[in-house]
């Protein structure tokens, strides 16, 4: 067994991503709350994120800058962002906190400004989704009811009682038609403009954190506590697929602008990238010790993933990368030992493994690439205090990434 420095590798079944596939990644709130959700905007150049409360937050950044561009927060400790969206025109930008509350905003200035707040009358709000014209609101609640609003006025449009607890998730078809509900009953249900039920689905068997529409409006994606994604027939409640690979809870799914791939986020750390047609894992990614990942987002251009997590790291990946690493991904991870850390000790390399190469890399993306152990600890020493990510990659191509923090 072969002796380096700091870090102990330990061997688990995990995931390992290529360095170039992460574009950034930083904390979304600095208290390390809770991130419940993101959306993109309509031409993907804006990533918006809801946060946990001490205190509740919602914060855009630019894609391609990281930067800050707005910091709204709510006002009580007590309240969540559990879920956001922008209008499909991006002029508005809603929200659903905890306490049963819609925020509305205008987004057509530089800085969006709240126009509109509407009680549901709700204990808890749990998701929220734009119609596809851009002129209703649908809403979750605790008390099992599916709500819509008028978006323009406040007004409410209809009021369901679509689940036995709790509706986690809800979604409009594309084509303007149908809304997909999600509930802690476990079960989908599917409901035309007016309120009437369509469709129940049954299959899960446990909370249904997540449902989506796929672009075509033929098929309807579920996520749930059961570690399974399941496709649906959306005209009917025929199951078509159920997909498995993640070790605990699926929180949030995702698909593809051309409606081919799904991505899935889980309590497992991991997000994994599956063929819509086959199921079949084709990439899984995340970084070492992030903790549960609740939230993801596909840019409506493609090319970008934006993933949140339990301790607010939100994190933006290039999907070219992604697809492109799909095949070279360690199962491994490893822990850093003193972290935080000031000075390199040693590191343990299990079962023979030898490291070709190290990078590390900043929270904004810039990153240094070494091929000694000598380099890489120089380097360690030399860096500002600071929050960062170290990358190894072995000489048979497996390679895991760790956050750590230099003091």
């Amino acid at each position: 067994m072969k002796i380096y420095w700091i870090i102990i590798f330990t061997f688990i079944c995990s995931i390992g991503v290529q360095s170039q596939s992460l574009i950034w990644s930083k904390k979304s709130n600095p208290y390390f709350n809770s991130i419940n959700s993101i959306a993109f905007n309509g031409d993907g150049t804006k990533v918006i994120s809801g946060t946990d409360c001490h205190p509740a937050a919602i914060r855009m950044f630019d894609v391609n800058t990281d930067t800050l561009l707005w910091d709204y927060e709510v006002g009580s400790n007590f309240m969540c962002i559990m879920g956001i969206g922008f209008s499909s025109n991006n002029h508005y930008i809603a929200s659903i906190e905890e306490l049963g509350n819609i925020l509305i905003f205008d987004n057509t200035k530089a800085i969006p400004t709240l126009i509109n707040t509407i009680k549901t009358g709700a204990s808890y709000g749990f998701s929220i989704a734009f119609s596809p014209n851009g002129k209703e609101l649908a809403v979750g609640c605790s008390n099992g009811k599916l709500k819509t609003y008028d978006i323009s006025t406040g007004q409410p449009i209809s009021d369901i009682n679509a689940h036995l607890n709790f509706v986690n998730s809800v979604a409009y078809s594309l084509d303007g038609t149908k809304i997909v509900s999600g509930g802690a009953d476990d079960k989908i249900k599917t409901w035309d403009l007016t309120g009437k039920l369509l469709n129940t689905y049954t299959g899960h068997v446990s909370d249904v954190n997540f449902v989506k529409f796929t672009p075509d409006s033929k098929s309807i994606i579920s996520a749930s506590s059961d570690k399974k994604i399941k496709i649906w027939d959306a005209n009917s409640s025929t199951l078509i697929q159920t997909i498995s690979g993640h070790r605990n809870a699926v929180n949030q799914i995702d698909i593809s602008p051309d409606g081919t791939k799904i991505v899935s986020a889980s309590s497992d750390s991991t997000c994994k990238i599956w063929e819509f047609a086959t199921g079949k894992m084709i990439s899984s990614f995340g970084i070492s010790d992030s903790g549960k990942i609740n939230a993801v987002s596909w840019s409506p251009i493609g090319d970008k993933i934006c993933t949140g997590n339990a301790i607010s790291d939100m994190s933006l990946w290039n999907v070219s990368g992604l697809l492109k690493t799909a095949d070279t991904h360690a199962e491994f991870t490893f822990e850093i030992s003193p972290n935080p850390v000031s000075r390199l000790s040693h590191i343990d390399l299990p079962n023979g493994l030898i490291p070709k190469y190290y990078r590390i890399i900043d929270v904004v993306g810039n990153e240094q690439q070494f091929t000694t152990d000598l380099a890489l600890k120089s380097a360690i020493c030399a860096l500002k205090p600071g929050n960062y990510i170290l990358q190894i990659t072995c000489q048979d191509q497996k390679s895991a990434l760790k956050r750590f923090t230099k003091i």
